[in-house]
């Protein structure tokens, strides 16, 4: 009988989708512990292909997962069981190596690994508020490499100081989970601003090179919560997770105000930031330098939605696949991939798909949450 180095089984089980990844552990305990442990977990990772699209229903508030390969095949949307809710308040905050995180309107958090029908609860920062409280709650979620740690920032701020565009550093309260300690603490550092608004209309919190971003508008020296005027600057406001300090970094590249209208997105693809204005898709090409911001394309149709919201490149990189969402609605209510060169588009019919959802995200196949217990 031919025996393996176990070396090389574990390569192969590397290279692995997910679900016979979890049929295998019950071949045998040496295999059930291999493919629990944290050091394989984090192999499969770097090697995972698999990509799985994410949407949310407002009511009742389910969540559904639809894989697709680099070719563009999707497979059907199916409900993620471990996640409904029976009310329209929650929220999906990012989506990070795999791990989805949500929260609902008294910003009760769960990080959850939707391919492996796996959760954690984080616990509550402070007491818990009642829905009609104060306060605006902002969330993003991201991975600290340095210290190998999935972690949750939080700005809580009174809604008195967004309405009266008075924000002081002191009124921030930021605040960062640790899953690696299951627990909250308060930021040390400051908001760079003495008096500054901390968001714009802007849809999106991009993580990249383990920074959150934001836009801040900027006018006439001074940093505001809205900006109307069409000459106004944006700038962009980094928070390091690893360090867990906030840094400012160069204004983008182009004017635009910020009315409510305004289709305006800020996202990450294909590893750089973009900002999609009106039609016009941007990208920092090389981060942190202002300069490198390139118009990557601008999209071409008629009639054209309000907002587009870029996903993912094809796997030849030749196509986009986007999200679009008029004016008059609140959810997104198609996808289709955007041929780059020939300015075209092709709609991306997906069995049992809802027929609108909030912003869509993408993320890889993942085991992470393997390893960790849901009750702790």
């Amino acid at each position: 009988m031919t025996t393996f180095p176990g070396e090389l089984i574990t390569e192969i089980l590397s290279l692995l989708p997910i679900k016979p990844l979890l049929r295998f552990q019950c071949v045998s305990k040496p295999w059930f512990s291999q493919i629990n442990n944290s050091d394989f977990i984090k192999l499969h990772l770097n090697h995972s292909r698999e990509r799985t699209l994410i949407v949310q229903t407002y009511w009742p508030s389910n969540y559904y997962m639809v894989n697709f390969s680099n070719e563009g095949q999707f497979s059907e949307a199916a409900k993620i069981e471990q996640l409904q809710y029976q009310s329209a308040s929650t929220e999906i905050v990012g989506c990070c190596n795999g791990l989805v995180c949500i929260r609902n309107l008294n910003c009760e958090i769960v990080i959850c690994n939707p391919l492996i029908g796996k959760y954690k609860k984080l616990p509550s920062s402070k007491p818990p508020r009642e829905a009609s409280s104060d306060y605006y709650d902002y969330l993003a979620f991201g991975y600290d490499r340095v210290n190998d740690d999935y972690k949750v920032f939080k700005f809580e701020i009174p809604k008195t100081l967004v309405v009266n565009i008075s924000l002081r550093r002191e009124k921030c309260s930021p605040e960062v989970y640790s899953l690696r300690e299951h627990s909250w603490r308060m930021v040390e550092d400051e908001w760079p601003f003495e008096k500054s608004s901390i968001f714009s209309n802007c849809l999106g919190w991009p993580f990249l090179n383990g920074n959150f971003h934001w836009l801040v508008p900027f006018l006439n020296g001074n940093f505001h919560w809205l900006v109307t005027q069409s000459n106004s600057k944006q700038v962009i406001v980094a928070f390091n997770l690893s360090t867990e300090k906030f840094q400012v970094l160069d204004e983008i590249p182009v004017n635009f105000g910020l009315f409510l209208n305004e289709c305006v997105t800020f996202v990450v693809l294909r590893g750089w930031l973009c900002l999609t204005i009106d039609r016009d898709v941007w990208v920092m090409k090389e981060y942190g330098v202002a300069n490198s911001w390139t118009l990557l394309y601008t999209m071409q149709l008629d009639p054209a939605p309000s907002t587009y919201l870029p996903l993912v490149f094809s796997h030849d990189g030749e196509e986009v696949l986007t999200g679009e969402k008029e004016i008059t609605e609140r959810d997104f209510h198609q996808l289709f991939w955007y041929d780059i060169k020939n300015k075209t588009c092709k709609i991306v019919e997906i069995q049992n798909m809802p027929n609108s959802f909030s912003k869509p995200c993408t993320c890889m196949g993942s085991l992470l949450l393997l390893d960790v217990d849901r009750d702790n």
